[in-house]
C-alpha cells in the first residue's frame, strides 16, 4: 500500500509540474487565475476558495468575549457586523468599520481576531492586509504618490480574492485628503473598473474620539449607571462629530460626508478588574505560576482616572503585558 501511495504522490507531482509548465504561456494575471482554481496547486498554496476561506463564524463573538476584556460594545458590534456581511451573498457595499479608543484598548487585537476567524492561515493570510499610516503613507510632501500607492494597494489585493480584509492602523495620521481616494472602493457600486469590491471588509483604527469616549463613560459612571447599560448609539454621534472636526485624518472626508462607514466601534477605558483579567490571561499564556496577590500588585502599578474617583486605567492591556514580562518565570 505504501508503494502505491508513493506512486500516486509521484504522479500527482508530475501532473502539477506539467500543468505549471503548460500555463507559462499565459499572461501573469491569467496564470494567477488558473492556479487559484487548480485543486493540486491549492492543496498547499493559499487560494481564494472554500478550502482557505472560513464561512462559519458562529464562534466569533464567543472568542471575542473570552479574549477581549471590558469591551462589550466592540465585541457585539464587530461580531454581528462581520457575520452578517459574510452571510450576505450579495452585499450592497463593503463592510466599513471605524474603531475608536485610546491606545491599548484592543483595537488591533480585535482586528486580528477577525482575520483569524475569516482565513485558515489566520493573520498570516495574504488576504489580510495590515497597513500603518505613519509607516506606509508618511510621505506628506507627495500626496499624489501616496494616493496612487493606496489605490494600487486596494486594487491589486482585491484581484487576489473577492474577500479581502484591509486594516489601516493610526488612520488619524493619514495625510490630509488621502482617504478620499478610497471612496469608490467603499461605496455602493456593483463594480469599479470591472471589479466588485462589495465583499471586502475595511477597518480603520484611530485614537481620535478616545477622549470623547472617556469623558462620556466618566459621566455615565457618575450617574451611577452600570457599564453594560452603555449602548453604541449613545456614542456613535459623538465619534462622527469628532472625526469631522479632527484636523486632517477624517477632516472634511468624503468617507464621513457620504456616510460610507457602516459601523462605529467605541473601545472603552478599562476598569481595574479588566486590568487584572488582562494580567491573568497573559500570565497563563506564558505558563507562569501566580497568586491573586500578583494580579493586585500588577494593578497597583498603574495609573487610573479621574483623580476624584480613579475608576479607569488610562491606557490598556499593552502596558499590562509589559509588567507581566517583568515577572520571574519560575
Amino acid at each position: 500500500m505504501s508503494k502505491i501511495r508513493s506512486i500516486r504522490a509521484g504522479c500527482s507531482k508530475l501532473r502539477t509540474r506539467q500543468f505549471l509548465t503548460k500555463i507559462e504561456q499565459f499572461s501573469t494575471q491569467r496564470r494567477k487565475s488558473i492556479l487559484m482554481w487548480n485543486p493540486d496547486f491549492c492543496k498547499n498554496n493559499e487560494c481564494c476558495n472554500d478550502q482557505w476561506l472560513i464561512e462559519d463564524l458562529s464562534g466569533l463573538e464567543k472568542e471575542l468575549n473570552e479574549k477581549v476584556f471590558g469591551q462589550h460594545l466592540a465585541n457585539k458590534l464587530v461580531s454581528e457586523a462581520v457575520k452578517s456581511h459574510i452571510k450576505n451573498k450579495d452585499p450592497k457595499s463593503p463592510l466599513v468599520m471605524s474603531f475608536h479608543g485610546r491606545t491599548g484598548t484592543a483595537k488591533t487585537f480585535v482586528s486580528q481576531i477577525v482575520a483569524n476567524s475569516l482565513f485558515k492561515k489566520r493573520i498570516k493570510s495574504k488576504f489580510y492586509q495590515f497597513k500603518v499610516a505613519t509607516i506606509h503613507f508618511k510621505n506628506n510632501n507627495n500626496l499624489k504618490e501616496c494616493k496612487d500607492e493606496l489605490i494600487k494597494h486596494i486594487q491589486y489585493n482585491s484581484e487576489q480574492c473577492y474577500r479581502m480584509l484591509f486594516v489601516f492602523d493610526e488612520f488619524d495620521f493619514m495625510p490630509v485628503g488621502l482617504s478620499d481616494v478610497m471612496t469608490p472602493f467603499l461605496d455602493y457600486h456593483a463594480a469599479v473598473d470591472g471589479r466588485d469590491y462589495r465583499k471586502n471588509i475595511f477597518i480603520f483604527l484611530s485614537n481620535v474620539a478616545g477622549e470623547v469616549i472617556n469623558d462620556y463613560i466618566v459621566r455615565h459612571y457618575e450617574s451611577n449607571r452600570p457599564r453594560e447599560s452603555i449602548v453604541s448609539k449613545d456614542l456613535e454621534k459623538y465619534i462622527a462629530i469628532t472625526d469631522l472636526n479632527s484636523k486632517g485624518r477624517f477632516d472634511d472626508s468624503k468617507i464621513i460626508n457620504t456616510k460610507l462607514i457602516n459601523v462605529y466601534v467605541p473601545f472603552l477605558p478599562l476598569e481595574r478588574k479588566h486590568v487584572k483579567q488582562c494580567a491573568e490571561a497573559e500570565i497563563k499564556k506564558k505558563n507562569y505560576s501566580f497568586k491573586k496577590s500578583t494580579l493586585e500588585a500588577i494593578a497597583n502599578e498603574l495609573d487610573y482616572f479621574p483623580d476624584a474617583i480613579p475608576w479607569f486605567y488610562a491606557t490598556g492591556c499593552k502596558s499590562v503585558v509589559n509588567l507581566v514580562d517583568q515577572l520571574p518565570s519560575d
